[in-house]
């Protein structure tokens, strides 16, 4: 993958965004009027195919985050769609998974959906 400049402006926002950014988000806080949002959603489904990034979705709409070392998910609650960083504890299980299949996994993706606390308060869920 060939990194290019309308690329790079792209994962540089997302590395500085401290929460999961959808293809709108990341257009909004480029830079350069050269990047289009077409370009913007190319280039985060070519990251993601390549692993560099991971996404969540919420209601139709894609969330992206640079992949990392430390690996992480979210829960997204659906009340207020506040999303809460959470560890990763699949890494044992996709490596079984992976080996009783003969299947190489590139990465993974986990996003756990539902109500926060306060939501469910308010929706008398609790």
């Amino acid at each position: 993958m060939r990194m290019t400049k309308q690329r790079k402006l792209i994962l540089d926002v997302l590395k500085k965004s401290h929460m999961p950014q959808s293809a709108e988000m990341i257009y909004e806080k480029l830079p350069d009027d050269n990047v289009n949002l077409s370009t913007v959603y190319r280039t985060l489904d070519t990251f993601y195919g390549e692993g560099v990034l991971s996404k969540s979705t919420m209601k139709n709409t894609s969330y992206f985050y640079v992949s990392s070392q430390d690996h992480h998910h979210y829960m997204i609650c659906l009340g207020c769609q506040t999303m809460y960083e959470i560890e990763c504890h699949l890494d044992h299980l996709t490596e079984h998974v992976a080996k009783d299949h003969h299947f190489k996994i590139t990465h993974h993706d986990m996003t756990v959906y539902g109500y926060c606390e306060t939501c469910q308060k308010n929706m008398n869920l609790l």
